[in-house]
């Protein structure tokens, strides 16, 4: 089993160790501490507004069950 924590040195702990003491329950472990770049959480900021806008130019439609699934993708693929 792995598990990746990503977590800032501040909230490191005696809570953080007995949580993998918890999921690893006395089994041997290997940890790697690496240090990663912070994501600017703005970066995905436009995409998912991009993703939102599509959503609301582009609804979900619902279809009956009645109907012929390869029509209906003909129809879509046109």
């Amino acid at each position: 089993m792995q598990h990746t924590f990503k977590i800032n040195t501040a909230q490191l702990g005696s809570k953080f160790i007995e949580s993998v003491k918890s999921m690893f329950s006395n089994r041997n472990v290997k940890i790697v501490v690496e240090e990663i770049d912070v994501i600017d959480k703005n970066i995905n900021t436009s995409e998912v507004t991009r993703f939102l806008d599509h959503r609301k130019s582009h609804p979900s439609v619902k279809i009956s069950g009645q109907g012929d699934f390869n029509q209906i993708v003909d129809e879509v693929n046109l």
